[in-house]
């Protein structure tokens, strides 16, 4: 079997990791200070993704829902284990709600959604037939493609002259309380935490034991996508019109106006969403998919039923998840699944597994010195 390369995984972590978050904008509900808590959530989300590393090197060769088990043993592992595929392809609904919400408020209003969804969910299926290295080969091709579009995007933003760098004063105005509350847990858990799916395929790396350079060069890059555009918008509509705006991204592409002549470049924003949502839902398919593979192997010989079955259930759930995108946004994710779900399941058992791994790993080093 192909292994990934180093650029082939620093491709689908960098895509992975700004998914759907690029288009809503990073901690956007901070307003003027979204850039401090992207920084923060940044250099935390880091430190949480360098630990899930951590454990996968005191586990050489499984995968996330493999460590659970052997740590903690079947019947406490087990059952954790099983929480990640349903929490991957749950995700993978919400990104169907997404889609579902942006495409009538943008480019597509006569369009009824559940069209667009089953041909974006039939693309999806076809995708995760053909395999991960072969959906790794677009990638590879869409990244410099989507990055030389982020360049021009801010280099004709910057020519518009419409930026106005006083818009980020006053800084902290009502104090370091609502940065850390939005740091932790949502900062951390969104995009970071999520990136625990990819453990699910770091066992498909050519070098595992060199996976931290490609997936630091991702994470940091992707962050760095948030941070330019947190401030863009920030210093272009100012906190107040930021923080109530859905989709920043999108509105600020419309922003651009240079002599009249290059405008309104909305179709640009739709691109990036389509593409990153793209690789995102598949990632969380397939991540899903193979853990629940692995736990139960008999639905190894039953791939295409299970694609068919999980993507109708995907859809389903995405289609009928919410009314719409406050409550989508606000009520289901905000209140309900990060302290319910992405807390404990990317942040709470990691550092107890990590724990457990870091003790056992100790004590066999020690046994093996005495010997």
């Amino acid at each position: 079997m192909n292994k990934l390369t180093k650029y082939q995984l620093f491709c689908l972590t960098f895509l992975f990791q700004l998914g759907t978050t690029v288009i809503f904008g990073f901690a956007a509900a901070t307003g003027r200070d979204a850039w401090i808590v992207t920084l923060i959530s940044t250099f935390s989300g880091v430190a949480l993704i360098f630990m899930y590393m951590g454990i996968m090197k005191m586990n050489p060769r499984l995968t996330l829902v493999e460590w659970y088990p052997q740590q903690l043993g079947k019947w406490i592992g087990l059952p954790i284990a099983f929480l990640y595929p349903l929490i991957f392809l749950f995700d993978a609904a919400r990104i169907v709600t997404d889609l579902r919400d942006l495409i009538p408020t943008t480019i597509l209003p006569q369009t009824p959604p559940v069209v667009i969804m089953i041909l974006f969910m039939l693309i999806i299926m076809y995708a995760l037939y053909l395999g991960l290295h072969n959906v790794t080969r677009v990638a590879e091709i869409m990244v410099p493609f989507i990055l030389i579009l982020f360049i021009i995007e801010i280099i004709f933003l910057l020519m518009s002259k419409i930026v106005v760098p006083s818009l980020l004063k006053p800084i902290l105005w009502d104090g370091w309380r609502p940065v850390l509350k939005a740091v932790f847990p949502e900062g951390i858990s969104q995009t970071y935490g999520e990136t625990i799916a990819m453990a699910m395929i770091w066992t498909q790396a050519a070098q595992q034991e060199k996976i931290w350079k490609p997936t630091l060069i991702a994470t940091l890059l992707a962050s760095l996508s948030f941070l330019t555009f947190d401030v863009l918008s920030i210093t272009i509509f100012g906190g107040v019109l930021f923080e109530r705006s859905i989709y920043p991204f999108y509105t600020l592409t419309g922003m651009v106006n240079i002599g009249g002549f290059i405008t309104n470049l909305n179709p640009f924003a739709v691109m990036y969403f389509f593409i990153t949502a793209f690789f995102k839902l598949f990632l969380k398919m397939y991540t899903g998919l193979a853990a629940l593979q692995i736990l139960i192997p008999y639905l190894g010989k039953r791939k295409r039923h299970i694609v068919w079955i999980a993507a109708l259930c995907v859809l389903t759930v995405g289609m009928v998840l919410s009314e719409n995108i406050a409550e989508h946004i606000y009520v289901l994710a905000i209140k309900q699944i990060t302290p319910y779900a992405w807390i404990p399941l990317f942040i709470i058992f990691p550092v107890i597994l990590f724990i457990v791994s870091s003790i056992r790993f100790w004590i066999q080093r020690r046994q093996k010195k005495q010997h």
